[in-house]
């Protein structure tokens, strides 16, 4: 049977509950837990567990509201700042980004747009760590999320005790240099990154960065994505299997050249907190270098009742006094839970399978349920084949290409031209593995996508994990892995079953910037309709001034979104016309995710670029038609009409193809960017016409909405898709004005971000907007 002996494990919980609910947003489900283990601890008459419980709780607490960093001290009005830059600056493209450390000790993130490739050179060999700069420009709180589904970046900063951003309006002028020896660590790390990166070839420089010294910023996105998607990035961080592997390979080496046993482990616990600092001190590696010198002190003061389970509780218990806010990090919550997991089923897996290749497998299975909760909650998806993926990955990666990392690394040291062969060796070896992992990654197969499951899925599959793994440990024959394999199934299918048993459909206007996106879901599950793809504007630009990563519409919000409302495939794609900013972002929709079917206007006109993803569409077995004035489609039970011209316009806005429906028994009207002469064309083929809710044209510009329009068709809602501060001055004041005569709501994602409309069979129940107001 699992069982823990000691009982560190309990405080290092009850600080993780006292953290989240002291720093927390939502404090009730924490309290909640800890009163009921309060309660139980009492009823069993444990009154000194609950004492030193309540102690640790109180610490946590206090911690929290007397000595961290809760709250910015600096006023809005302040536009020149000096500090000490704290970390590594990032320069990623044209884009500098450092946090600089003020006199009383608060950090604050400052952005600058770099203007020449000379001053980026120059930012690259002046800016680190440790020097005392002063910079001016305008500040202000981070900005929110203006999507329903879209990372929290201003939480994600106050977690890190970030309350300011800074953009800069020139590059930081340097005062002196008041370098720490952990701001030389971070330097050597600093120049050991770009110097690999100077020396190897992408792939290869990425892996040992990756690897050796826990950099990733440079690794290619979309293999990055692969690795995230399949369970397998732990690989790619600096983690306690790293350390145990660098660390255990000196201990062989230096016990073979005669050290002493005990002078060694005092040596390594020297070194490990040192490589800590130089791997970028990320949760996981904290955590990683807390345990091992841990054990190791254990080891040397012959603290033999101390359990590994123990250790890595005081670790946790270390880190969350340090900072109760870590509790937040992903990498802190998935560390200790997977760590906590496969310590725990180890030895009952290597009891219950002889095979090296079922271990692995079983081990990747446990791990995932371990990590289930947070992995799910911030990426949405699980990928079975990722089970079968780590049977090779894991060891490919620990025993293969971090020690050839480490080796290429460590020889470059000594003659630079080693490199050469060494990324060749490298490029070699990697080719097929991440071949196979990308065309994997594009072609899904066994991929679950849970979405943003709501607070009681999330409960109910803790608990469901819980009672699979007493099966599987309980029952000896083969067939017990069923146990926990299949409660990621029984998962899916709750989630599924939900959204089947949904009576409420939506409409979500996202704010795609200046562009349009709108997607439309049936009730139960009865079809999803996507109405243009945004696009994120395409300038020509100088190479040195691209991202490693840069933006897409496509895949960074309407892609997300998708995936976070659990849509696993699109049953029709309407692209109302050719411009960049409705359908540009299909080129990351195409092949990431199933469309059965693509309708434009007969006068789209596409260029190369719109070829070569419409015909990568039909290969993955879209039906691409053309449609014209009058024509309907129906997903589910509900009809679509489609409004557009009868013959070709000079302009291409006016050759918009216009969706008309009845959902939740309102009238709705979808026009692209149709001008006043498409509206008066479509009246004159439709006179009839009344709605209630409208899509304004253009995105409210003057060349559309006309009075006609409005007297005519009579909308009480209008809405507009616009970019927050368009250069385009959308929506326009004349445009504004008219809805305010005819007493229309407005509703427009440059200032209310997304828009969703929820409906049933009857009526429009609600309507809720993504932007959070300050």
């Amino acid at each position: 049977m699992i069982t823990l002996t000691s009982k560190w494990h309990l405080a290092a919980f009850c600080a993780c509950l006292s953290a989240w609910a002291a720093a927390g947003t939502q404090p009730a489900v924490p309290l909640v837990l800890l009163a009921c283990y309060g309660i139980f601890l009492c009823i069993r008459k444990k009154f000194l567990m609950l004492g030193a419980l309540t102690v640790i709780g109180v610490a946590v607490a206090a911690d929290v509201f007397f000595f961290q960093i809760n709250a910015s001290g600096l006023s809005p009005r302040q536009n020149l700042l000096t500090g000490k830059i704290r970390e590594i600056p990032v320069i990623d493209g044209d884009r500098l980004r450092y946090i600089l450390e003020t006199p009383s000790h608060e950090a604050v993130l400052v952005t600058y747009r770099i203007r020449t490739e000379t001053e980026k050179e120059q930012l690259k060999r002046g800016l680190m760590p440790g020097l005392v700069c002063r910079v001016s420009g305008v500040l202000d709180r981070p900005a929110l999320p203006t999507n329903f589904y879209a990372f929290n970046y201003r939480d994600y900063l106050e977690k890190h005790h970030i309350f300011r951003e800074l953009q800069a309006d020139g590059p930081p002028v340097i005062i002196h240099d008041r370098a720490s020896p952990v701001d030389d660590l971070k330097r050597f790390r600093q120049h050991q990154v770009d110097r690999i990166y100077s020396l190897f070839s992408p792939t290869a420089a990425g892996m040992i960065n990756a690897l050796i010294f826990g950099e990733d910023q440079a690794f290619d996105s979309n293999l990055s994505n692969a690795y995230q998607l399949f369970g397998l990035v732990h690989l790619l961080v600096v983690s306690g299997m790293h350390i145990a592997v660098i660390f255990g390979c000196l201990y062989f080496v230096l016990k073979r050249i005669g050290m002493v046993r005990e002078h060694i482990s005092v040596l390594i616990m020297f070194l490990i907190p040192l490589y800590a600092v130089v791997t970028g001190a990320e949760p996981s590696v904290v955590r990683s270098a807390l345990t091992a010198c841990l054990l190791l002190g254990s080891v040397l003061l012959k603290c033999h009742k101390l359990l590994i389970t123990d250790v890595l509780s005081l670790s946790c218990l270390m880190m969350i006094f340090f900072d109760p806010y870590v509790v937040f990090d992903i990498g802190f919550q998935l560390s200790f839970t997977v760590t906590f997991m496969v310590i725990l089923c180890a030895p009952i897996i290597n009891q219950k399978y002889r095979s090296p290749l079922t271990r692995v497998f079983m081990m990747a299975v446990m791990s995932e349920l371990a990590a289930f909760p947070f992995a799910v909650y911030q990426f949405y998806q699980l990928s079975f084949t990722g089970f079968f993926l780590s049977i090779f990955f894991v060891p490919f990666i620990t025993l293969i290409i971090l020690p050839v990392a480490a080796v290429s690394y460590f020889m470059t040291l000594f003659s630079v031209s080693f490199a050469p062969v060494m990324s060749s060796f490298m490029d070699s070896l990697l080719l097929v593995p991440h071949n196979i992992l990308l065309y994997l990654y594009h072609h899904p197969v066994l991929d679950l996508n849970y979405g943003a499951m709501a607070p009681w899925m999330l409960a109910c599959s803790v608990v469901l994990f819980a009672v699979a793994l007493i099966l599987w440990e309980s029952r000896q024959n083969k067939s017990a892995l069923c146990y926990p394999i299949g409660s990621f199934l029984v998962v899916y299918l709750l989630v599924y079953g939900a959204d089947l048993i949904n009576p409420l459909g939506s409409v979500t206007f996202l704010d795609v910037g200046q562009g349009d996106s709108i997607l439309i879901r049936l009730p139960h599950r009865q079809g999803n309709i996507l109405i243009d793809s945004g696009g994120t504007p395409v300038f020509s630009q100088e190479k040195w001034r691209i991202k490693n990563h840069p933006f897409e519409v496509g895949r960074d919000v309407v892609l997300h979104e998708l995936r976070a409302m659990r849509i696993n495939k699109l049953d029709v794609v309407v692209l109302t016309h050719r411009d960049h900013d409705h359908v540009g972002g299909m080129e990351s929709l195409v092949g990431s995710i199933p469309i059965k079917s693509m309708l434009v206007s007969p006068y789209f006109d596409p260029d190369g670029k719109d070829i070569a993803w419409f015909e990568r569409a039909v290969r993955e077995g879209t039906q691409l038609a053309s449609v014209r004035s009058r024509d309907t489609f129906t997903t589910g039970d509900h009809p679509f009409t489609v409004m557009a011209r009868l013959d070709r316009s000079a302009e291409s806005n006016d050759n918009s193809v216009v969706i008309f429906t009845e959902l939740g028994r309102k009238k709705w009207l979808f026009t692209g960017d149709l001008s006043v002469h498409g509206e008066r064309d479509l009246l004159a083929q439709f006179p009839a016409l009344h709605v209630d809710i409208l899509k304004l044209g253009h995105h409210g510009s003057r060349t559309s909405t006309s009075e006609l329009l409005l007297q005519s068709v009579r909308p009480s809602v209008g809405i507009v898709s616009a970019g927050k501060n368009n250069r385009y001055g959308h929506p326009h004041a004349e445009v504004l004005d008219k809805l305010n005569k005819y007493n229309m709501r407005t509703l427009r994602t440059d200032r209310d971000g997304a828009i969703r409309f929820f409906f049933n069979d009857r009526q429009i129940l609600r309507i809720e907007t993504a932007a959070i107001k300050d």
